[in-house]
């Protein structure tokens, strides 16, 4: 029954007349190409022309091979998924829609499984007072969509002879946040001459807040008179724009002369800032800052990682 309609196609296409005029024509590869005739067309009368070579006998075999195969291929295309195992996210393949290897939805993005290191610009130490320093430096965080809660960092300072001093601190960075770090009232022996900052530690996570807005109104400097000594000063007013109240926020000065040299540094903890409030605040140093004020930063930060730094309403 179903060899059949077979044997009529056969004697159609694998008439002799045809098998001939094939073997006259022969099939080749520059033939094609100058005659424009499609390659699948070719590779399918190449089929024909092989199939039609063969024996009766033979292609009566190759008919039932091929009845009895094809329900084994679909049985396999339906059965071999089950054994395989299911794609996750750490199979290290790019599957299940991922847009790099385990990285991308439904896994986390690619950023956080390849996060870049943080940039250092500057880091430099100010003397305050005799055999006491600030230092500070400048850093960035170049990945779009990660933050940490737990930037590790040390500062060494350095003399001709070595280190003098070594201090290690803890901070917080929100995608591409660009931020001092500053550390106060660092004691040394000997004066140092190079400070030396480096990241310990970033602990990144998937986490985006919408940073909270703040004026800074005027910046002053100034020296004022206290006891025996004069201290510099730095006066700033700044306006609370976004509409929450935070315990605390982390206000950082800089203070550089005209060749943009640190000849100040210094952070200060303004606590319960209201939702539309102003705020006066300073910074004072032990001593007047040492060189000519010709530019002044400052800088509001608000870890939202710190629980309860916003305050619930009253």
């Amino acid at each position: 029954m179903i060899l059949r309609p077979l044997r009529s196609w056969e004697s159609r296409v694998c008439s002799p007349r045809r098998s001939f005029s094939e073997a006259r024509a022969g099939i080749s590869l520059e033939k094609i190409l100058k005659s424009g005739i499609s390659p699948l067309f070719t590779f399918l009368r190449v089929i024909c022309y092989t199939y039609c070579m063969l024996s009766w006998r033979a292609r009566r075999q190759l008919i039932v091979l091929f009845i009895i195969a094809l329900p084994l291929l679909g049985l396999g295309f339906w059965f071999i998924p089950e054994f395989l195992p299911e794609p996750t996210c750490f199979d290290n393949r790019k599957n299940q829609g991922e847009l790099g290897v385990d990285c991308g939805s439904p896994c986390g993005p690619c950023e956080l499984k390849n996060p870049k290191a943080l940039l250092i610009f500057w880091a430099r130490a100010v003397p305050v007072r005799t055999n006491t320093y600030d230092v500070a430096a400048q850093i960035q965080n170049p990945n779009e969509v990660l933050s940490s809660a737990n930037v590790e960092y040390e500062f060494t300072l350095f003399d001709s002879l070595g280190g003098v001093a070594r201090i290690t601190g803890q901070t917080f960075i929100l995608p591409q946040e660009r931020t001092y770090i500053v550390e106060s009232n660092i004691k040394t022996t000997r004066e140092p001459s190079r400070v030396e900052f480096k990241i310990l530690k970033a602990d990144w996570q998937f986490r985006q807040e919408a940073r909270p807005s703040f004026t800074v109104e005027r910046r002053e400097y100034k020296k004022v008179q206290g006891g025996n000594l004069e201290h510099g000063v730095v006066e700033t007013s700044i306006i609370n724009n976004s509409l929450f109240d935070f315990r605390e926020v982390e206000v950082d000065f800089a203070v550089f002369d005209k060749d943009g040299n640190l000849i100040g540094a210094n952070k200060i903890l303004a606590e319960n800032f209201l939702a539309g409030s102003r705020r006066m605040i300073k910074s004072i140093w032990p001593m007047v800052l040492n060189g000519e004020v010709s530019s002044i930063e400052v800088e509001t930060r608000v870890n939202f990682f710190e629980p309860g730094v916003i305050l619930k309403p009253r």
